[in-house]
C-alpha cells in the first residue's frame, strides 16, 4: 500500500481529538484520575458488558419473587399515584378554567390520529396504520433492533435524528390526556394510553432497539408512566394481561438502568442525574422486593453527591446552558419530593443547596417573557406539567421550589398551578389571568455573578453577560456574549441549537463564534470545534469577569484567552457600561497583546429578537416593540449593515430574523464602541 493511502487512511483528527481530551483530562482533574479512567475502561472491557448483566438480574429477580406480589405492588401504586392521590389532583384540576385546556384537548384530538406534538411545537404524523416506535416519521428511516449507543450518531441516514422517536416514547403526551379525560371523563383518552403503552412493550422487546440504549430516556419514560396513567384510571379499562405486561416492563425499565448508569470517572452530567431521580422510584413502586429498597438508597446516596456536583454554590447547573439548568432543575426537584416521599429527610446540605438554585432561578426567571438561550437547547422537560411546558420559560420551577423548601407562597399562573397539583392542594381563587405589566418594577439596580453569567436587572430591564466556561457538552462558543432586555424583551438572541445528530452542518454552525454576538477576531472560533465530534468542545476559552457597581452604574468587563494558539498572549475584551439614570449600555470592545500585534479584523454579528420592528438609518439601529424604541449607535463607523438571519426558539424549529453585522479592522487597544439607547 502506498504510504500517501496509508496517511489518508489514519484519522489524525481522532487522534489529536483523544489525545486533547486526555490532556485535558490530566491538566484539570490530575493524573491519577486520568490513569482512574483508563483502569475503568479496562475494567468495562474485560467485565461482563452491561447486556449482560442486565439480563442475569432480570432474571435473578424474577426467578426469587412472586408475581403476584409484584402486581399488587404497581396496582396499589397505579391505583393511588406517587405524591397525592389521584382523586384529590382530578378534584384540583378541575378547577381550571376549562377553555384554558384548548391547546391540550388540540393535542389529545391530535393523538387519534398518531399525530404527536414534540418539543412544544412540532407536529409528528404517522401514516395511518403504520405507525412503529422504531420509525422516523420525518425521513422513513426506521431504526436497527440491535445495535449501540454510539450507532446513534453514525448509522442512520443525513437528517435522521434519534431525538425525534425518543421524544415521542418519553410520553410525555399522557399529561394533556389525562387533563383531557379528568374534565370530560371520556373513556377513549385511557384507551389511548392503553394502547400506546401495550405497543410500546410489544414492539421494544427487552434491551432491543432504540429505546434501550440510554438509560435517561428509560428514566423519564418511566416517570411521566408513574405520574400520569394513575390519574387515567387504566385498570378499569385493562384486562389481568396487560397489568402483567405492564408490571414487567416497569422493573425492566429499574433494570436496565441500574446496569446501565450513565457515568464515568472523570464526572458524568444530567444524564447520570436523571438515571438516579427513576431509580428512586423502585422503592416506592416495589416496596416487597428488597433490590427495589437497596437500588433507591443506592440513587439516594448518590443524588445528594450529585446535586452538590452538578450545581455549583451560586445556584447555576455545571452545564453552562440555561435550558438545561431548566432540565437539571426540574430533575432535582421531583428527585427530592421522591425522597420525602419515602419519608426519608432530604439532608441539610441538599437543601441548602436547593435554596441556592431556587434563588438563581427566580433571579433570572422573570426578568423576561422568554429566558434567553445561552448554550445548547434541546427543548427537553423531565415530566410534562402542562402544555407549551417546552418554551423557553421557566418561571413555573418556582411553585416547584415552594413546595420542596415548604415555602408558603401559592402559584400566581395556571401554568404553576398545574404544576403544583402534584404536590399539594393549592388555592387556585386568587389566581388572574392578566398579566402583571408593572411586575418587576420596583427591582433596584443589582448585579450578580454565576459562574460567570453576570446577570444585572434594574426594574424591567437587564443584562445578562456570558463568561461562562466551556464544557465539553452543552456550551457553544458564546464567551462575551451580551443580552439586554428592555420592557422585559431581550433585543439580541441566540443562535439556538436545531439538531444535536440530524444535521451535522447546522450543529456546528450553532456553536461557532460567528453565530453569537461576542466580538470575533480574524473569524477565529474562540474554541476548537472538531468535524467529527458533535459535542466535544476543548474548553481553550479561559474567561475573566469584572464587576463595579454604584447606586446608578454598574460596570461589567470580560475577558478571554480563546486566541492564544493563533497568536500567543492575545486577550479579547468587552466592557459594558449601564448607567440606569441615561437609560444607556455602552458596549467597548478591544484587544491586548503583550507581543507586537498588527491590526485584525473584528466582526460582530448581532441576532435581533424577532419582536422588535427594526430600521437602520445613519449608523443607529431603530428597534421598535409598541411604545418601546430602542437605539442601538455605531459609535466608531464600523459599517453596521442588516441582513436575514435565523435562530432556532425551540429544538429542530428554525425561525426568519433580522440580524446586524460589522466588521473593523482594529489595532491594539484600540477601543471599538456601540451604544445603546432605551
Amino acid at each position: 500500500m502506498a504510504k500517501s493511502k496509508i496517511f489518508r487512511l489514519i484519522d489524525f483528527e481522532r487522534i489529536s481529538r483523544n489525545l486533547n481530551k486526555s490532556q485535558k483530562l490530566c491538566r484539570e482533574h490530575g493524573t491519577k484520575l486520568f490513569l482512574k479512567k483508563i483502569g475503568h475502561s479496562t475494567k468495562k472491557r474485560l467485565t461482563k458488558s452491561a447486556a449482560k448483566r442486565s439480563i442475569l438480574k432480570r432474571n435473578s429477580i424474577f426467578k426469587d419473587i412472586d408475581n403476584e406480589v409484584l402486581k399488587k405492588d404497581i396496582e396499589r401504586h397505579l391505583t393511588t399515584g406517587i405524591f397525592r392521590a389521584g382523586d384529590e389532583i382530578e378534584l384540583d384540576i378541575r378547577a381550571i378554567p376549562s377553555d384554558l385546556f384548548e391547546k391540550a384537548t388540540e393535542e389529545t384530538q391530535n393523538l387519534l390520529d398518531d399525530e404527536f406534538t414534540i418539543y412544544g411545537h412540532l407536529n409528528i404524523k404517522y401514516d395511518k396504520d403504520r405507525f412503529s416506535w422504531r420509525r422516523d416519521p420525518l425521513t422513513g428511516f426506521e431504526w436497527p433492533q440491535i445495535m449501540s449507543r454510539a450507532q446513534i450518531k453514525t448509522q442512520k441516514p443525513h437528517g435522521t435524528d434519534i431525538k425525534t422517536i425518543w421524544e415521542i416514547a418519553r410520553f410525555q403526551f399522557l399529561s394533556p390526556l389525562a387533563q383531557t379525560y379528568i374534565l370530560t371523563g371520556e373513556e377513549q383518552y385511557p384507551r389511548i394510553a392503553i394502547d400506546k403503552v401495550d405497543s410500546w412493550i410489544k414492539e421494544n422487546d427487552f434491551l432491543l432497539g432504540p429505546h434501550w440504549t440510554v438509560a435517561m430516556e428509560s428514566s423519564i419514560r418511566l416517570l411521566n408512566w408513574c405520574l400520569f396513567l394513575p390519574l387515567l384510571d387504566i385498570f378499569k379499562y385493562t384486562s389481568p394481561s396487560f397489568k402483567q405486561k405492564l408490571t414487567t416492563s416497569i422493573l425492566e425499565h429499574l433494570i436496565f438502568i441500574r446496569e446501565n448508569l450513565e457515568t464515568s470517572p472523570s464526572g458524568a452530567g444530567n444524564h447520570y442525574f436523571a438515571d438516579l431521580v427513576g431509580l428512586l422510584l423502585a422503592r416506592l413502586l416495589f416496596p416487597s422486593l428488597s433490590w427495589a429498597i437497596e437500588t433507591s438508597e443506592f440513587a439516594e446516596a448518590e443524588f445528594g453527591r450529585e446535586t452538590l456536583r452538578q450545581f455549583t454554590k451560586s445556584g447555576m447547573n455545571f452545564e453552562g446552558s440555561l435550558p438545561y439548568h431548566r432540565l437539571s432543575s426540574e430533575m432535582l426537584l421531583i428527585g427530592a419530593a421522591l425522597i420525602k416521599k419515602a419519608n426519608r429527610q432530604v439532608p441539610p446540605g441538599i437543601v441548602e443547596r436547593l435554596r441556592r438554585v431556587s434563588d438563581f432561578t427566580n433571579y433570572y426567571a422573570d426578568i423576561c417573557e422568554n429566558c434567553p438561550t445561552i448554550g445548547d437547547n434541546d427543548s427537553g422537560i423531565f415530566v410534562k406539567f402542562f402544555v407549551d411546558q417546552e418554551l423557553n420559560r421557566h418561571r413555573y420551577l418556582s411553585c416547584l421550589f415552594d413546595f420542596i423548601l415548604q415555602n408558603e407562597v401559592e402559584p400566581d399562573n395556571w401554568e404553576s398551578f398545574l404544576c403544583s397539583v402534584h404536590f399539594r392542594s393549592p388555592d387556585p381563587s386568587h389566581i388572574s389571568d392578566a398579566k402583571k405589566s408593572d411586575e418587576g418594577s420596583g427591582i433596584e439596580l443589582q448585579v450578580k455573578n454565576f459562574n460567570g453569567l453576570v446577570i444585572a436587572k434594574h426594574r424591567n430591564e437587564a443584562l445578562f453577560f456570558n463568561t461562562l466556561h466551556s464544557s465539553e457538552g452543552h456550551t457553544h462558543n458564546d464567551k462575551l456574549s451580551i443580552y439586554p432586555v428592555i420592557g422585559k424583551k431581550p433585543i439580541f438572541i441566540d443562535r439556538g441549537s436545531f439538531s444535536y445528530t440530524g444535521f451535522p452542518e447546522k450543529r456546528h454552525k450553532d456553536r461557532m463564534t460567528s453565530s453569537h454576538n461576542g466580538p470575533m477576531i480574524n473569524r477565529w472560533e474562540q474554541n476548537r470545534i472538531w468535524k467529527n465530534d458533535l459535542f466535544y468542545v476543548n474548553g481553550e476559552a479561559k474567561c475573566n469577569t469584572f464587576i463595579d457597581s454604584s447606586d446608578d452604574i454598574i460596570s461589567i468587563t470580560g475577558c478571554h484567552n480563546g486566541y492564544w494558539r493563533y497568536s500567543p498572549g492575545l486577550m479579547v475584551f468587552r466592557k459594558t457600561e449601564w448607567n440606569t439614570i441615561k437609560r444607556t449600555i455602552l458596549i467597548s470592545d478591544w484587544m491586548e497583546c503583550k507581543k507586537s500585534q498588527k491590526k485584525a479584523l473584528f466582526t460582530w454579528y448581532f441576532l435581533l429578537n424577532p419582536d422588535w420592528s427594526v430600521v437602520l438609518k445613519d449608523n443607529t439601529l431603530i428597534l421598535k416593540n409598541g411604545e418601546k424604541a430602542v437605539y442601538f449607535d455605531d459609535m466608531d463607523s464600523s459599517g453596521m449593515t442588516l441582513t436575514q438571519g435565523t435562530y432556532c426558539p425551540n429544538y429542530q424549529k428554525e425561525s426568519p430574523c433580522q440580524a446586524l453585522k460589522a466588521s473593523k479592522m482594529v489595532g491594539t487597544g484600540k477601543k471599538i464602541r456601540f451604544l445603546l439607547r432605551y
